[in-house]
């Protein structure tokens, strides 16, 4: 993946009572994340909870076609199943299940890559879930070769710290989705996770206006800081559809790069 420096992500809910058409995100986000398909025990990866208020799966193609002609890459998260549970832990054939997302995201879906949503319920990513990371990066992420992106979500380093210690290479970045971090708590917790995937590649994830939101003030304070030793990889955006009017994400777009631009 040729990355713009830095990088600014938005997650799209499809499910979301604010509905939101996605040829309408503004310009200045470099990736939009698909969120979310759901894992399943016979198709690989379904789409019903993405679609289930309304939003046709056809027409959300219709709307990646358009802002992937504008050059913004757009990927799908996928996460476990809650009914049936289906987890990342108990995939039964790695391989089989990593040739056949290619087939679905790319040759079928037409999409730009994956994201790996890890959320489990509480449990650690086991060695089968790693063996499904490996068996992805044969088709997503910088050891592919394919030129399609994979990228992992985190904010519980107790569970994901061995995970990305074994497979940081597999992913083009990392983003901390601390949502209900302060400033303070998500600079120590960028240091931690930069000290297992390094700090460019490791964006700051912040949302609006929903539970205990991350102030608009916060965001554009995280998305102008800077750790010692490096540039940030960038900033994601959860929950896009929040941000009906875009004055959110465009304050902080222009915080996160004009900062850079200055360094």
């Amino acid at each position: 993946m040729k990355a713009p420096d830095p990088l600014f992500i938005a997650y799209w809910l499809g499910y979301a009572n604010q509905k939101m058409i996605i040829e309408t995100l503004p310009e200045g986000i470099d990736v939009i994340n698909l969120f979310s398909l759901s894992l399943d025990a016979e198709k690989t990866l379904q789409n019903l909870y993405l679609t289930s208020n309304g939003m046709s799966w056809e027409n959300i193609l219709s709307g990646v076609r358009v802002q992937q002609q504008r050059g913004v890459r757009v990927l799908t998260s996928i996460a476990s199943a809650v009914q049936p549970k289906i987890s990342w832990n108990t995939i039964a054939d790695p391989k089989s299940f990593a040739a056949s997302v290619y087939e679905l995201v790319v040759n079928t879906w037409g999409l730009d890559g994956i994201d790996i949503d890890p959320e489990m319920g509480g449990d650690v990513p086991n060695d089968t879930f790693i063996k499904v990371i490996m068996e992805l990066a044969k088709y997503f992420g910088p050891r592919s070769g394919t030129g399609k992106i994979m990228s992992y979500v985190t904010y519980q380093y107790y569970a994901d710290e061995q995970l990305l210690k074994r497979c940081n290479a597999c992913f083009d970045y990392v983003s901390l989705a601390g949502y209900l971090w302060d400033v303070e708590t998500m600079i120590h917790q960028f240091g931690l996770y930069a000290g297992l995937v390094g700090v460019k590649k490791l964006l700051i994830g912040v949302q609006p206006g929903h539970h205990q939101p991350n102030s608009l003030t916060d965001a554009i304070q995280l998305s102008q800081w800077q750790p010692d030793n490096g540039l940030k990889g960038g900033m994601m955006l959860f929950n896009i559809n929040i941000d009906q009017d875009f004055h959110y994400t465009r304050q902080l777009i222009e915080a996160l790069k004009s900062t850079v631009q200055r360094n």
